[in-house]
């Protein structure tokens, strides 16, 4: 909760007659004609995270009026945008606490779920790979038709244009598009994957140029998004792991050097991991792609590693730093000492409850600074608020198209914990159980599945 008073606000003087969520799950109340009743004040962005936050008068009710119709503007469209999810539909179902004995019970399936989180996740364990599945891959004899299935079985979809599942991978080997009814989309993914326009911006039309055939361009760059940005790069070590000179695979030497071991551990929200690293180099130097030039069970040899990801709070990856930054001067709570990683090995209820009450803490600022009923600086450009507002849209599509049972080769952490409170309070969703193997997950489409059984039956795989 904010440590200050907002009963002056002379533009909540006007009567509120509907209270709606926004992309950040503030409550924003409108007036009787649907605009957003805006706060006089914004929140200096350099106090957030501080026991008393400061705010900052805006006094100018004509720039209040005005900029109150930008905010409807951008509460509507995002709003709109999370309700054209393509899992809208999405039900959870959830473990009953009172069936403790007997067949119905869930007790045993909800502790071996919980205890995954104790400890690093087991190799082959996390959307594994079955039978069935590894059999029809097989079966797929070109570089392309393994290419569609790699990346629709992570979960990616792009959030900045529509690219349909038959135009994934959808050039040859000299980079011509191959079905003329798709140039466009090509055309524009080309146009905009090397965009000035910020990182994220780059970052995403990057992961659709990854999508229709370029992988060089998955994983372009560090966004709030961490667990979208591991799979995006693991998806990249599927498809094309390159040797280099030194007859090493470097992307994987990357991996363990720099995700689990440097600079980009604390942004790529995974836990410094010195053993890791070391088996990651190694590895680097002794595997080698298949005939296709693909590793599609690197998962399996290589395990995935648990992921830190506060975007449903966060589109600036403010708190990921907070907790975790490690640079030479600016270093975060984790890297000062001051609370332990709830992932270590001898973290403890303790330890685990402190990260947690801070995470929630960290979380529910930065959400509260983004909300839409906060007016922008009065001094801010019409180029600035233009991209914030952008950004912010770009936000709501990525968060529209993230699979809600999360990436198979990027599985979110939770605090055992966390998950006791849900499951006791009949809460917890059992389809977000990390162990489902990716093909029984709702981000994978039921036709492909079709197909897959349908080999499987013909091929009497079990």
């Amino acid at each position: 909760m904010f440590l200050f008073n907002d009963k002056e606000n002379t533009q909540e003087k006007q009567k509120a007659v509907k209270r709606v969520k926004d992309v950040f799950g503030n409550d924003i109340e409108l007036d009787s004609n649907g605009n957003v009743i805006l706060k006089d004040y914004r929140f200096d962005i350099q106090t957030i995270f501080d026991d008393e936050v400061k705010k900052i008068p805006t006094t100018d009710e004509e720039f209040l009026k005005q900029d109150s119709l930008r905010a409807t503007k951008l509460l509507n469209e995002t709003n709109a945008i999370l309700e054209s999810s393509p899992y809208k539909s999405y039900k959870p179902i959830y473990l009953d606490p009172s069936l403790k004995t007997g067949q119905t019970s869930t007790l045993l399936e909800f502790k071996a779920w919980r205890d995954l989180y104790l400890k690093d996740p087991i190799k082959k364990a996390i959307a594994p790979w079955t039978k069935a599945e590894k059999a029809y891959y097989e079966s797929l004899q070109t570089k392309r038709e393994r290419y569609q299935y790699l990346v629709i079985r992570s979960g990616l979809r792009s959030a900045v244009i529509d690219i349909p599942y038959d135009a994934i991978g959808g050039v040859d080997e000299r980079g011509r598009v191959i079905n003329e009814e798709y140039e466009e989309i090509f055309y524009q993914v080309d146009r905009n994957k090397d965009t000035l326009k910020s990182e994220f911006f780059a970052t995403e039309w990057g992961i659709a140029a990854g999508i229709l055939g370029n992988p060089e361009y998955f994983a372009s760059d560090l966004t709030g998004f961490t667990a979208r940005y591991v799979q995006s790069t693991i998806l990249y070590i599927q498809l094309n792991p390159k040797i280099d000179y030194r007859d090493i695979l470097k992307i994987i030497e990357i991996y363990g050097e720099d995700y689990v071991g440097s600079f980009r551990t604390f942004k790529s929200g995974l836990r410094k991991n010195p053993l890791r690293q070391q088996q990651l180099i190694a590895l680097a130097k002794s595997i080698k792609p298949d005939r296709f030039g693909m590793l599609p069970y690197i998962d399996e040899i290589m395990g995935v590693d648990w992921v830190m990801d506060f975007s449903q709070y966060d589109v600036y990856g403010d708190v990921i730093m907070e907790l975790y930054q490690d640079g030479l001067i600016d270093k975060g709570l984790v890297a000062k000492g001051l609370i332990k990683d709830p992932r270590d090995t001898d973290s403890t209820k303790e330890s685990r409850d402190e990260f947690r009450q801070k995470a929630i803490f960290l979380s529910q600022r930065r959400a509260e600074a983004s909300a839409l009923n906060l007016p922008y600086p009065p001094t801010r450009s019409d180029a600035q608020t233009e991209l914030e507002d952008d950004m912010i849209t770009l936000y709501a599509k990525i968060r529209a198209v993230t699979p809600p049972q999360g990436y198979p080769n990027a599985p979110t952490y939770y605090i055992p914990e966390y998950l006791d409170e849900f499951y006791e309070a009949g809460k917890l969703d059992k389809k977000l159980n990390p162990t489902i193997p990716a093909i029984y997950r709702e981000s994978f489409p039921q036709e492909l599945r079709d197909k897959i059984e349908w080999y499987a039956k013909k091929h009497n795989i079990k």
